[in-house]
């Protein structure tokens, strides 16, 4: 267990969230709030479309803009080259468009700069967004730690026009995501762990709140966004759970932490046909494992393997593509995913445990996809 040694509170959030469709025609006036001088840094898909569109919302006086294209992975030298590049440009303002990848390279470019931060995400598929901290990796993708800041974005920009019309695994992965978010908070206040402001405080009721808000949004209007999602149609439905995957959820982990769902989610990876899956989705089948581990009634478990029947997230070895995995493999899993969070849990882990967990999983899965 990781039980905090205080009893001071604490609360982190962006400064600013807005949604709704086309809000990002907005973008020079919700910057120049902050200053005049805008770096953009915009996700390669997006880059050939957006990039005369933001300089054209910048012409004539007053302010400027410099629109970067963004790919690959995120690692410090590639973070240093850009700022090397923005040097003269010396921005007051730096957006970033696109993945988790490029809004983290944006929100380490603002701590460089002493910038304000706009994050633009283009899918509600994690809660990256909102977080106060950059995931860092190798050149070769692997994943070896974050960088955190002394704030989280001054201002989360949602324009649901372009989340309605990203794939929608990207969507149903966030809800995967999402929904851990009240499972883990639930195990982080039981064992009183430290949350993720700064160095780590009590968590608050608003926390709380937030995360059983986020939980019950997904399981109760999830389908209906599902969808609506598939159609391309921005309903009230599809409204709430891209507010959930983004604002609530992201909230709700800053200010408790991550438990069992995301230690199963970065264990899992040690296999190489799961590397290829979403985060979201390998949070999915982990929220399953943890409620196991917990013991939890039978009717909240059957609650998620029903939601994750109707909108495809993983609840078995074959969804996961790992179908022949041996025990020997799931054993490995569960001894790697111990480097994670399951120390929060108020009960000891081991490995032995989470490999039980794991194969039960699987077995529910496949009893209630045949039903």
């Amino acid at each position: 267990m990781s039980m905090i040694s205080h009893s001071t509170r604490a609360f982190g959030s962006p400064s600013r969230y807005i949604q709704g469709r086309y809000e990002l025609d907005n973008l020079k006036k919700y910057a120049d709030k902050y200053g005049k001088k805008l770096l953009v840094l915009v996700d390669t898909f997006f880059y050939k479309e957006w990039k005369p569109r933001f300089e054209k919302m910048y012409e004539g006086e007053g302010s400027e803009v410099k629109v970067m294209e963004f790919s690959g992975e995120i690692y410090a030298e590639k973070i240093d080259a850009f700022a090397d590049e923005c040097r003269d440009f010396d921005p007051e303002v730096v957006a970033g468009m696109g993945g988790g990848k490029t809004m983290d390279t944006a929100k380490a470019l603002a701590d460089i700069f002493n910038a304000a931060t706009i994050v633009i995400p283009t899918t509600a598929s994690t809660d990256a967004p909102c977080i106060g901290l950059s995931v860092l990796y190798t050149k070769e993708g692997e994943h070896v730690g974050a960088r955190h800041y002394v704030k989280n974005p001054d201002l989360v920009l949602v324009d649901t026009d372009i989340i309605v019309k990203a794939p929608i695994r990207f969507f149903v992965a966030g809800m995967g995501d999402a929904l851990s978010t009240y499972i883990e908070t639930r195990a982080n206040l039981t064992s009183d762990s430290p949350n993720y402001v700064w160095d780590g405080f009590v968590s608050t009721k608003a926390a709380e709140a937030i995360s059983k808000a986020c939980h019950e949004t997904v399981l109760s209007k999830g389908i209906s966004a599902y969808y609506a999602a598939k159609n391309g149609l921005c309903t009230k439905d599809f409204e709430d759970v891209v507010e959930a995957n983004t604002l609530l959820s992201g909230l709700g982990v800053q200010n408790t932490s991550c438990a069992g769902a995301h230690s199963i989610a970065e264990g899992i990876e040690i296999l190489p046909a799961c590397r290829k899956l979403l985060h979201g989705e390998v949070v999915a089948f982990g929220n399953l494992v943890q409620l196991i581990m917990e013991g939890r009634s039978d009717e909240e478990i059957k609650q998620l393997y029903d939601f994750y029947k109707v909108t495809g997230l993983p609840s078995t070895f074959e969804d996961l593509g790992i179908k022949d995995v041996t025990d020997e493999e799931v054993m490995l899993v569960a001894t790697e995913s111990m480097k994670s969070y399951w120390d929060v849990e108020p009960f000891p882990v081991n490995p032995q445990k989470v490999y039980d967990a794991i194969k039960m999983a699987d077995v529910l899965g496949r009893k209630y996809a045949a039903e």
